[in-house]
């Protein structure tokens, strides 16, 4: 399925092979990875960008991940995408990574909201979700400002590089975004 949907300031797109370098990198970035997973090999990356660049269905429960770039300088700001978790209860899991230098200019949240409401369209989605850190505040507040609210928080929930984490889930009815 090709994709290109088109936000203010931002273009969302599949992956090329193109894009190797700037998914390793942001991949690579321990800012990046600080609330989500201990920085994975090259390797590893490689496997997940293979998968990522592949053609994609909704119903498989991988993710489609699409590049965010922008519409000025067509400069790669990051990643963004979600996955089907439940195909019966019409469920996918958002999920978003901007490259450090890209971030608090309001592109995730621009891209979030396209995002949505694409697949609320296009697959008659009845609810998002969005699960991160409690102390990420910055994706906390692009998943509220989208209109996603947080249904619960469990506490130390993911340990990464030996520190704990609570993990706040965070829902979007399709019916009520914004």
């Amino acid at each position: 399925m090709q994709i290109q949907l088109y936000a203010d300031r931002v273009l969302l797109r599949n992956l090329r092979h193109s894009d190797w370098n700037d998914f390793l990198h942001l991949h690579l970035n321990e800012a990046v990875n600080q609330y989500i997973r201990p920085v994975e090999s090259e390797s590893a990356i490689n496997t997940k960008f293979n998968q990522r660049v592949s053609p994609w269905l909704f119903d498989s429960g991988e993710w489609l991940s699409l590049a965010i770039e922008r519409h000025d300088n067509q400069q790669f700001v990051g990643l963004i995408g979600f996955r089907c978790d439940d195909l019966a209860l019409k469920r996918a899991e958002v999920g978003y990574l901007i490259t450090p230098n890209q971030q608090g200019m309001g592109f995730a949240t621009e891209s979030l909201r396209t995002i949505v409401d694409w697949g609320a369209l296009q697959f008659q989605m009845h609810k998002f979700i969005g699960i991160c850190a409690s102390s990420n505040i910055a994706s906390l507040n692009v998943l509220q400002k989208v209109g996603f609210i947080v249904e619960s928080t469990l506490r130390q929930h993911t340990c990464i590089e030996g520190t704990w984490f609570d993990d706040c889930y965070l829902g979007l009815l399709a019916a009520q975004r914004e």
